[in-house]
């Protein structure tokens, strides 16, 4: 296996040469973007370890839906469903964490 180690360069501009700035995303967007794409690589590990098990037609079954008669649909709705999962539990936690932003501190001197 040959691998290509390619060096990182800073995007000042981000590849934009046309003399338009690019728009930074917002700190809000980063996070969502973050938390999306977390969530979707957690779905992935954890649709491969619940199918690694378990049939999606087994589900399927249980749950008496008949409109559903491939395992390639149980695996997208397994999949769909863990990332939603992931994407809720992340978003909650994301709330339930903020932290209060406090600006400097004054350095009060020892004469007043």
């Amino acid at each position: 296996m040959f691998i290509v180690c390619l060096p990182i360069l800073p995007q000042t501009d981000m590849g934009v040469d046309d003399g338009t700035e690019v728009d930074a995303w917002s700190r809000d967007t980063q996070k969502l973007a973050v938390l999306s794409w977390i969530s979707f690589l957690i779905a992935s590990v954890f649709t491969m370890l619940l199918f690694a098990f378990i049939d999606p037609l087994l589900i399927v079954d249980a749950l008496n839906i008949s409109s559903i008669e491939s395992s390639n649909a149980g695996y997208a709705i397994g999949f769909v469903f863990l990332w939603a999962h992931g994407w809720a539990s992340g978003w909650l936690i994301l709330r339930l964490v903020r932290r209060k932003r406090v600006g400097p501190r004054r350095i009060l001197s020892k004469n007043t």
